[in-house]
């Protein structure tokens, strides 16, 4: 589970679970990618150095990652409908495993160190009372 700080965050309206998905997406390519330049940029996004709809847009990324469409398309294409199906649901179990871990770790938050601050306020008494 990556923070709120993770710069793929922004990308994903601050879904955590896509976030933690893109950023495993982001991390193949960059070690698949034939092209040291690009594998050097994928791996700046990844450090929040530069930004992914910047690499993307801006360099020949659609043509360094065709071959690897093409051969996905073509893969696809021979696939039943059942195996695209089960494929399918193993994405989503995935996901939702993201979304499970990141729900978990808001839930694993350390307690305040000083307690409840509105707990403090409200047990405090009258302002009229004499203790004050």
């Amino acid at each position: 589970m990556q923070s709120s700080q993770d710069p793929l965050m922004s990308v994903l309206r601050d879904d955590p679970a896509l976030a933690a998905q893109l950023r495993k997406s982001v991390q193949v390519l960059a070690e698949k990618s034939p092209d040291p330049a690009m594998r050097g940029m994928l791996l700046e996004v990844l450090a929040g150095g530069r930004s992914l709809r910047d690499v993307v847009t801006t360099t020949n990324f659609a043509e360094v990652f065709r071959p690897y469409t093409e051969a996905a398309v073509a893969e696809a294409a021979q696939m039943t409908e059942d195996e695209k199906e089960a494929l399918a649901a193993e994405g989503r179990r995935r996901i939702d495993a993201e979304y499970e871990a990141a729900r978990s770790a808001t839930t694993r938050r350390p307690a305040p160190e000083h307690g409840d601050d509105d707990d403090y306020f409200r047990n405090r008494g009258s302002i009229l009372n004499s203790d004050w």
